[in-house]
């Protein structure tokens, strides 16, 4: 009989049990009402896709004629003939431009190491080699004056003294052209 008793017992308790338990009916349960909170997720970024294309440097994009650049940054301080290009290159007060007139095409975009930062597509940089990391990821090509990174058809060179983290300058330009 014990033994009975016990095996009913421990049938009623026990997790394997297969009798329905007695559910309380909704209005003989206390109900707490609780604020919904949205669980914060951090997910680890790739910073290079932050800049998937190169689209302007210091406000100024290798599409823009020589109307725009004018009407972005004013007259040039100063005009002098780049001898690679044959070309003009235009000194503006954070930038310089290299455009053909004949062509009407801007050839690059050169931001002196003097500036504390760089605008690349409206997005403000510091002007120090980690922070351009941070903001672009690892660069394409390493070469032995600075660093290149692409995106697309553009690439961004960072140049730097042979050995050092220390820049020199920067330049927008396009790939295909040579």
């Amino acid at each position: 009989m014990m033994m009975k008793l016990l095996l009913v017992i421990f049938s009623v308790i026990s997790p394997f049990s297969v009798q329905p338990a007695a559910v309380p009916a909704a209005h003989d349960m206390q109900w707490t009402a609780m604020e919904e909170k949205a669980s914060e997720v951090t997910l680890a970024v790739d910073r290079s896709e932050t800049f998937q294309h190169f689209r302007t440097l210091n406000g100024i994009s290798l599409d823009d004629t020589m109307d725009d650049l004018l009407a972005k940054k004013g007259q040039p301080g100063h005009r002098q003939e780049d001898p690679y290009l044959g070309c003009p290159e235009y000194h503006f007060h954070d930038v310089k431009v290299g455009l053909c007139e004949d062509t009407g095409v801007i050839q690059y975009v050169h931001i002196d190491a003097s500036e504390n930062h760089i605008m690349l597509n409206g997005k403000r940089i510091e002007m120090n080699i980690e922070a351009i990391h941070l903001a672009l990821g690892k660069p394409y090509y390493v070469a032995e004056d600075g660093e290149v990174f692409l995106r697309g058809d553009q690439a961004l060179k960072v140049y730097m003294k042979s050995g050092y983290q220390q820049i020199e300058g920067i330049d927008l330009f396009d790939d295909t052209v040579s």
